[in-house]
C-alpha cells in the first residue's frame, strides 16, 4: 500500500529554525519526491494527442491540417476550460487533507466530476457544428471537414477527461503519485498500440486517431476509477457526504473559474501567436517556426508543471494543516528546483540551437530561422519555469483570481500589444511576437513575486482552516 508523501505528525519546528539550512533540504526531498513523478504525468498526458496527430499525418497533408487545426480548437474551446477548473481542486483537495476533513476532499472530488460532465454536454454542441463554424471563419472546406470529424470523434475522449482530470487531482493533493505515474505510462503505451491499429491496420485515417484517444482517455478513467475505489490509500477520503454535495459545487467554480481563467488566457495566447504569424510577411516560414517554437516550449513546460504540482500540494496540505511557515520554506524548495531544471534546459537547447530545428524539418531557412530564435526561446524557459511555480503556489493558496488578473494584464494589456508592435510596425516578424511573449512573462512573473513575497501566511493558514471547516469561501 502506498502511503501519502505527507504526514500528520510533521511538526512545525520553531519559527527561529525555519530558515535554517537543514529544514529547505528536507522540504526539498519532499517536494522532489513529488515532482519527479508529476512531472513525467503530465509530460505523458501531453503525448496523448501529439501521438495522434504523428500517426494522422503520415495519411496525407489534408489529414494533417485538419487534424492540426482541430486540435488547435479543441484545446482552446474544451480541454484547456476542463484542466483550469480543475485547479480549484488542487486548493479544496490539498487543505482538506492537510486539515484532516478526508470525507471533504471525496466529495470535492465528486462535485467536480459532476460539474465537468454537465459542461461537457455544451462543449459537444459547439464540436459537433465545428466544421460549419470554421468555414464561416473562411477556413478550407475540405479542412474544415476533416476538422470537423475528427472533433466528433474527440467528444468520448472530452468526458473521459472531465472524470480523470480531478480524480488526478484527488491522488496529487494527498501525495499518492505513484499510482498517477503507473496508470498514465500504460495508458500511453496503449495508445501508441491502438492509434496505430486503428489508423494503420483498420485504415480509419484521422478519425482512427482521435477515437484512439478517446479509448486512451476511458481506460485512464477506469483505472484511476478502481484504483479509488479498492486502494485503501484511499479509504479515508473516498467518502461522500450528500449533505455537503451543493456547497462544495460552490466552492469548486468560486476557485474554478478563476482558475481556468488562469490556465486559458495563457493558453489562448500561444494560439493568437501562430494565428497572428499567418499575417507576417512569407507566412509559411514564419508560422512553421513559431510552430515549432511553441512545440519545444510546451514540452518544456509541462515538465516544469510537474515542479508547480508538487509545490501546490506541499503548500496547500501545509496550510489545511496549520504550518505556514513550513509552507513557504515549499514555496522556496520549489524555486531552488526551478533554478536546476530552468538552468539545465536552457544551457541545453542553447548549446543544441543550430541542430534542435532538424527534429522538425530539413529546410536549412527553417533550421537557422529557430535557431535565431533560441535564446529568446531560453528566457522563456526561465521565466515560465519560474511562472509555473508561483502559479502553483496561487492553487495551493487559493488566490487564482490574482493569477486570473494577472494574466489579463501580463499576456493582453503589456504583452500581446508589445509583440504585435514589434512584429508589424518594427517588422521583427515572428521574432517580435516572441519577444511580446517573453515581455508578457517578465510582467507575470514579477507581479506574482511581489505577491508571494508579500503573503502572510499565517492568515493563508487561517483562511484555509475557515475555508475547509466551515466550508464557508
Amino acid at each position: 500500500m502506498e502511503e501519502p508523501f505527507l504526514r500528520r505528525d510533521e511538526e512545525l519546528v520553531p519559527e527561529a529554525k525555519t530558515w535554517q539550512r537543514s529544514q529547505l533540504t528536507v522540504e526539498l526531498k519532499k517536494v522532489s519526491r513529488l515532482a519527479a513523478p508529476m512531472a513525467t504525468v503530465t509530460f505523458s498526458q501531453y503525448l496523448l494527442p501529439v501521438i495522434s496527430v504523428m500517426v494522422a499525418g503520415h495519411n496525407g497533408e489534408l489529414k494533417l491540417s485538419g487534424v492540426a487545426l482541430a486540435t488547435s480548437f479543441t484545446n482552446v474551446s474544451g480541454f484547456s476550460i476542463m484542466c483550469g477548473l480543475v485547479g480549484a481542486l488542487e486548493t479544496l483537495c490539498g487543505q482538506a487533507f492537510g486539515a484532516k476533513q478526508y470525507e471533504k476532499i471525496g466529495t470535492y472530488t465528486y462535485s467536480a466530476v459532476a460539474s465537468n460532465i454537465s459542461i461537457c454536454f455544451f462543449i459537444s454542441i459547439l464540436w459537433i457544428y465545428i466544421d460549419k463554424l470554421l468555414i464561416s471563419l473562411g477556413q478550407d472546406p475540405e479542412i474544415s471537414r476533416v476538422a470537423g470529424s475528427y472533433a466528433v470523434w474527440l467528444i468520448p475522449a472530452l468526458f473521459g477527461q472531465a472524470i480523470v482530470i480531478p480524480l488526478t487531482r484527488f491522488l496529487q493533493t494527498q501525495g499518492l503519485v505513484l499510482p498517477l505515474l503507473y496508470t498514465v505510462v500504460t495508458t500511453l503505451l496503449f495508445h501508441i498500440v491502438v492509434c496505430w491499429i486503428l489508423v494503420s491496420v483498420f485504415g480509419m485515417g484521422s478519425n482512427g486517431a482521435a477515437l484512439a484517444i478517446s479509448l486512451s482517455f476511458w481506460l485512464y478513467a477506469l483505472i484511476l476509477a478502481c484504483y479509488v475505489r479498492f486502494s485503501s490509500s484511499c479509504e479515508k477520503t473516498r467518502g461522500f457526504v450528500s449533505a455537503d454535495f451543493v456547497s462544495c459545487v460552490k466552492q469548486f467554480f468560486h476557485y474554478g473559474i478563476p482558475s481556468a481563467a488562469m490556465t486559458c488566457l495563457e493558453w489562448w495566447l500561444f494560439e493568437l501567436l501562430i494565428l497572428c504569424s499567418g499575417l507576417l510577411p512569407n507566412p509559411k516560414l514564419e508560422t512553421s517556426v513559431l510552430s515549432i517554437c511553441l512545440t519545444i516550449e510546451t514540452l518544456h513546460y509541462v515538465l516544469a508543471a510537474g515542479i508547480g504540482a508538487s509545490v501546490s500540494t506541499r503548500v496547500s496540505n501545509n496550510l489545511g494543516a496549520g504550518n505556514p511557515q513550513v509552507a513557504r520554506v515549499s514555496v522556496l524548495a520549489g524555486l531552488c528546483l526551478w533554478l536546476i531544471e530552468s538552468a539545465f534546459f536552457s544551457t541545453l537547447l542553447f548549446t543544441c540551437r543550430h541542430i534542435v530545428g532538424y527534429a522538425f524539418s530539413n529546410s536549412k531557412e527553417v533550421v537557422d530561422y529557430v535557431a535565431d530564435l533560441s535564446p529568446l526561446l531560453c528566457l522563456s524557459f526561465v521565466l515560465d519555469g519560474f511562472t509555473v511555480v508561483l502559479n502553483g503556489v496561487a492553487r495551493g493558496s487559493g488566490w487564482q483570481h490574482i493569477g486570473a488578473w494577472n494574466n489579463v494584464v501580463s499576456y493582453y494589456f503589456v504583452g500581446a500589444p508589445a509583440g504585435l508592435y514589434l512584429a508589424f510596425s518594427r517588422e521583427f516578424n515572428g521574432k517580435g511576437l516572441w519577444c511580446g511573449v517573453v515581455v508578457g512573462s517578465s510582467v507575470q512573473a514579477t507581479i506574482l513575486a511581489i505577491v508571494t513575497a508579500s503573503m502572510n501566511w499565517k492568515e493563508q493558514a487561517e483562511k484555509a482552516r475557515k475555508r475547509i471547516v466551515s466550508t464557508e469561501n
